[in-house]
């Protein structure tokens, strides 16, 4: 038991956590409720944009320039070149918006990046609507992650190390006695015992934590893939990146399975009780919203006939930020939680961070804007 840490949750950050502990000399274990890995959760999509910068906030925007190089790191080790760097692009309708904190950000940071004029924008990507748009900026270095194929890299990088992944394992109970947690109950009954514990349920915190007042919300947000009625060519990542205009709350990517593009929503999304399976079908008004928003950016795909609409479950907090922190009355439990859906970028680097921090030792980021004690 000594070294020893059990780690609940086998989504990216779990997979990445684990990884991290195990080249710390730790005994790891990690547990999930479904097969690993799986669809249910914030993982378990195709595809994650790989954005360099969040409106004014530098700091997000300076954990995904760290994060970047870890990434690549995990791609090399793992011989898959899951992550695709076609950049990113943000499109902005007005001229004083949250595109140009970006663009401040991303020069302050010195990363690479480009604006894109009306004229511009014409010639590289002739499928947008600039009347509707008045510039676009491409944060070159950024891009997309194939995200299932990241998770099972990053699982097997974390087994080739001796990490042990148990599948089916829901946690139904945690068992705390003097201020420390003794053991995790399964829903067979079996008890899992280690001498410290690592959280990372995604979208499921509540089911775990009944009774321990988790400021985390499960989150239900939408998403359509489609597959273009023409010019399909013009939609391949090549020539087509990732993209968002985050004032119309709508982000989208170019053609990944079959022949399919996402169209998802990039608010936060609705909050559940509890959060569904994969495979459920969003509402048919979301289906017009996106036709009405195709409509009038990118309205050669509006009258799209193949589409299947589905929604994903994360976890988010009220303040946006995420939480990474012991648990509160237990002192060898740690959190990892509220990542929404766009923690997945950052997802080695916070890995990193909760497993040295978790071992005593001083993380490289500074964690304290997600600690508990701010809610």
């Amino acid at each position: 038991m000594k070294n020893s840490v059990i780690v609940v949750g086998g989504g990216v950050m779990g997979a990445s956590a684990a990884y991290w502990l195990s080249t710390l000399g730790r005994q790891v274990t990690l547990l999930d409720q479904n097969e690993v890995p799986n669809r249910h959760g914030a993982s378990g999509d195709q595809l994650r944009a790989l954005r360099l910068a969040y409106g004014k906030d530098v700091f997000y925007a300076d954990m995904a320039a760290k994060s970047l190089p870890l990434w690549l790191d995990f791609c090399r080790q793992s011989a898959d070149p899951f992550l695709l760097q076609n950049g990113f692009m943000d499109l902005a309708v007005q001229e004083h918006g949250y595109e140009e904190h970006c663009l401040k950000a991303l020069r302050e940071l010195k990363s690479p990046c480009v604006v894109l004029g009306k004229d511009e924008l014409r010639r590289h990507y002739p499928m947008i609507n600039t009347r509707a748009v008045r510039y676009g900026l491409l944060h070159k270095a950024g891009g997309m992650i194939w995200a299932m194929r990241a998770l099972s890299a990053v699982l097997n990088l974390a087994q080739r190390r001796g990490v042990k992944v148990k599948a089916r394992a829901k946690i139904v109970a945690v068992q705390r006695s003097g201020g420390e947690i003794k053991g995790l109950k399964d829903s067979t009954g079996k008890t899992w015992s280690a001498e410290h514990y690592l959280f990372a349920p995604g979208a499921w915190v509540q089911e775990i934590f009944r009774g321990w007042r988790i400021p985390v919300e499960a989150i239900r947000r939408r998403q359509l893939y489609l597959c273009p009625p023409i010019n399909r060519g013009r939609y391949r990542p090549e020539h087509f990146p990732p993209f968002s205009i985050a004032s119309q709350g709508f982000c989208g990517y170019p053609l990944h399975i079959h022949g399919f593009m996402k169209i998802a929503e990039s608010r936060r999304g609705t909050v559940v009780k509890v959060p569904g399976n994969a495979g459920e079908e969003a509402e048919p008004a979301f289906e017009k919203k996106c036709r009405a928003f195709l409509k009038k950016f990118l309205p050669e795909l509006a009258d799209f006939n193949e589409f299947e609409g589905h929604v994903a479950y994360y976890s988010a907090t009220k303040d946006g930020d995420f939480i990474i922190d012991r648990l509160p009355g237990a002192a060898n439990g740690f959190l990892m939680a509220g990542f929404g859906d766009q923690g997945f970028t950052f997802a080695p680097l916070l890995g990193r961070a909760a497993a040295q921090v978790l071992v005593g030792g001083k993380s490289d980021i500074n964690l304290h804007r997600f600690r508990l004690a701010r809610f």
